[in-house]
């Protein structure tokens, strides 16, 4: 669903998907942009999982590739690192994302809760 939110531009489907301590640390950034992130060019696509990695029973990562290109230019391909974690309330049984990581690029328009290395 995250993919899709970040597909769509859609801030409100990204933020959705945050665990509440994420959703705490970049509402501000989100409701700066209207809760629309991204960019209309180059545009990501082609979102693939290459790695799944199960951390503990309530833990996982995931590695996500995607492509950012245009009508007429490829800019390569990329990838966040997801990770993400199973809320446990009683009767609140889902999982939310914890953390989004991914390397800067200088095409790319980041959403307001990843953390981008440089």
């Amino acid at each position: 669903m995250w993919i899709l939110g970040v597909n769509n531009r859609s801030g409100a489907v990204q933020y959705a998907m945050l665990s509440p301590s994420l959703q705490k640390q970049s509402r501000e950034k989100f409701e700066q942009t209207h809760w629309v992130t991204g960019q209309s060019s180059p545009s990501v696509s082609n979102f693939r999982l290459t790695k799944v990695e199960k951390l503990s029973e309530f833990k996982m990562r995931y590695t996500v590739k995607y492509d950012l290109e245009t009508s007429v230019e490829d800019f390569g391909s990329w990838q966040k690192v997801l990770t993400v974690e199973k809320n446990l309330e009683p009767f609140r049984e889902y999982w939310f994302i914890t953390s989004i990581t991914t390397k800067y690029n200088k095409w790319e328009a980041f959403t307001p809760a990843e953390t981008v290395l440089k």
